[in-house]
């Protein structure tokens, strides 16, 4: 039994490795799919990811692969399609695992079926003006939809046909003060001097937000409906990204969908690079995650790298989307108190232990 889990790791911390622990006890190997340097939330990863693969291999996974980050900073719907392609694609993962707040697969499985039931009302919702997942929420009208970790469980069901076990998440939750649980609260304590911040890089965020027009937020992600203008109006308007922020939401734009627009924004992540996934990338292993990219590469229906020099038997499509990852490193590490300079992604090398 191989288990495959979508993660982020930003950063590792206690309950992740109960998660993995939890999982080692009926699984034969824990397979991550994990996002690259940016992250769901709109955000630079607080660690690169090659030290947060090397954390999760030291905590009991054993083979890690990116999530690439035209697909980390999308939605939970996107996010979660893409993840588990990924993990599909790569013929070897006989379940999904996650950790959650309700650990009922049941329960979680009818809010996914409600789902897609509920679709006509939720447009329905979403046109009288409410974000979508207000309007899901609305539709739906289902407790599980409360938290992130279940709303995230729910989308990974929704995306695959593979078998999913929950894990009841431990902790006081999700963006609490909880510093051994909580990512979010680990952040929180974390200097900028000792992290990858947008923060960082702010003023060279706010200058190229400057010079694009209402048109050039058109390319992107979740910008509909006129949002380009009211982009640009805080654009013009604001000093700080948490102004943009700010002076962007409203019932219908949700402070996390800003958040992630304006992050493909400033990386140029356009919607054209929205599509079925090119190849596997993977990051690291140990021991029995070698044998497990062994297997990998025998079944696999994506071509697979490790290194730099597999980019060029990728097809054009795979060779832009590296090409991207490599831009989005060089931005990245200008989030870095100290910046780092360009080309550490092509001179990466897989973290073996």
């Amino acid at each position: 039994m191989i288990t495959g889990i979508i993660c982020e790791f930003n950063p590792f911390h206690s309950g992740h490795k109960y998660l993995i622990d939890t999982l080692r006890q009926n699984s034969d190997g824990i397979v991550c799919v994990m996002s690259g340097n940016l992250v769901q939330r709109g955000e630079f990863a607080v660690y690169d990811k090659f030290t947060r693969a090397k954390a999760a291999l030291e905590n009991g996974a054993d083979l890690i692969i990116e999530l690439p980050c035209a697909y980390s900073v999308l939605s939970a719907g996107g996010f979660a399609k893409y993840a588990v392609q990924i993990l599909e694609a790569s013929g070897v993962i006989d379940e999904i695992a996650f950790g959650a707040e309700c650990d009922n697969i049941n329960k979680l499985k009818e809010t996914a079926d409600k789902i897609q039931e509920c679709n006509s009302l939720i447009k329905e919702k979403l046109a009288a003006g409410l974000s979508y997942p207000a309007a899901r929420k609305a539709a739906v009208n289902s407790d599980i939809l409360d938290t992130p970790n279940n709303i995230l469980a729910v989308e990974y069901i929704r995306q695959t046909k593979l078998p999913c076990r929950a894990v009841k998440r431990i902790g006081k939750g999700h963006d609490t003060d909880d510093a051994e649980y909580s990512a979010s609260a680990i952040r929180n304590d974390l200097s900028l001097e000792n992290i990858c911040s947008l923060k960082n890089c702010e003023r060279a965020v706010l200058a190229k937000l400057r010079t694009m027009r209402c048109e050039d937020f058109l390319k992107f992600d979740d910008v509909s409906e006129g949002l380009e203008n009211r982009i640009v109006d805080a654009v013009r308007t604001s000093v700080s990204l948490e102004e943009i922020y700010d002076k962007i939401k409203t019932k219908r734009y949700t402070h996390s969908r800003i958040r992630r627009i304006i992050l493909r924004a400033y990386l140029d992540i356009t919607k054209d690079f929205t599509s079925d996934v090119p190849y596997i990338r993977i990051l690291g292993f140990n021991r029995k995650g070698q044998d497990i990219a062994a297997l990998m590469k025998k079944h696999a229906n994506l071509p697979i790298i490790s290194r730099y020099s597999d980019v060029k038997e990728l097809s054009e499509k795979g060779r832009r989307l590296f090409d991207l990852e490599c831009k989005c490193t060089d931005l990245y590490n200008l989030g870095y108190k100290k910046p780092l300079p360009c080309g550490t992604e092509q001179r990466s090398k897989m973290i073996i232990l």
